[in-house]
């Protein structure tokens, strides 16, 4: 009696572990159904001039990370049926991405992110895109290498970054006057304007925020290192549906050779002539979601 029962139910059983995927992105707390209610894909980025993600002068948001998010976009359309879904982007500052995600007020963050074992505690990390580290953007006749050429020097650090993180763990240590930005922009500013030193970010994005400073030749990246930084987007945690998409989109252009080409194309240019790194390189070979401490 019960063997015949479990043998009519085991088809029953099979079918509902396989739509559990699927059940979940229909459920009401996923993000592929708060996508397929609103016909929309809320991108969030932190503006980063001339490289990741920024509007150009069309008012287009456009950029490295914002040209693979858009296939993840493309992906979205096929896996729910709706290639109507439209993209909302928003900017954002540092210390917003994560409440956000979190509050489900934006899908995916699609900027330059930085993949921390501290942040992995609170959201999910597509494969590393890129691979950076933090140094200092400052006036020509600043020169920085490592910390003990900080003894005393007046740095500006965006809120919520590994940079920010990084120069405060040496402040008391050199006696560091660490001013606290909003933004990029308001970091260079102040670089600008003498008001500090230097503004410590990741190198990929102080080259495109030289590019696009009125006083570009009156400003240099220097100083080695402090860092390496593996970029991912940000996703929401453990939405195994939207991870699921992003994931098979991102090793897919890997292994086609199209992130590659994407690199090449917003990076290895005339104005930023940033060729890709060794890392980056093994990145593209060997796929990961490495976390740095």
């Amino acid at each position: 009696m019960h063997a015949r029962v479990l043998a009519k139910s085991l088809p029953v059983l099979v079918a509902l572990a396989l739509l559990g995927p699927l059940c979940q992105a229909q459920g009401t707390g996923g993000a592929l159904a708060r996508i397929a209610r609103s016909g929309t894909v809320q991108v969030g980025y932190i503006p980063t001039p001339g490289t990741f993600a920024f509007r150009d002068a069309a008012g287009n948001t456009v950029g490295y990370s914002i040209a693979v998010c858009m296939k993840v976009v493309e992906a979205l359309r096929k896996q729910l049926g709706r290639p109507d879904l439209r993209v909302a982007f928003r900017p954002l500052e540092a210390a917003q991405r994560i409440p956000l995600l979190q509050a489900g007020s934006i899908d995916i963050e699609c900027g330059g992110n930085t993949n921390t074992v501290g942040r992995q505690k609170a959201v999910d990390f597509s494969h590393t895109l890129f691979t950076t580290g933090v140094r200092f953007l400052a006036r020509q006749s600043v020169q920085l290498d490592g910390v003990p050429s900080l003894w005393r020097r007046r740095i500006a650090v965006s809120k919520g970054t590994t940079a920010q993180e990084t120069v405060q763990r040496a402040q008391r240590e050199q006696e560091i006057a660490v001013t606290v930005v909003a933004t990029d922009a308001e970091g260079v500013r102040l670089v600008e304007l003498g008001k500090v030193d230097a503004f410590a970010q990741d190198d990929v994005l102080l080259y495109g925020l030289i590019a696009s400073s009125p006083l570009r030749g009156a400003l240099h990246v220097t100083g080695r290192h402090l860092t390496v930084e593996p970029y991912a987007f940000m996703l929401p945690k453990d939405d195994l549906p939207l991870r699921e998409v992003v994931d098979r989109t991102v090793l897919g252009l890997m292994h086609s050779g199209e992130l590659a080409a994407l690199y090449r194309q917003w990076f290895d240019t005339a104005t930023l002539r940033i060729p890709m790194s060794a890392h980056m390189r093994e990145n593209i070979r060997y796929p990961n979601k490495y976390g740095i401490p």
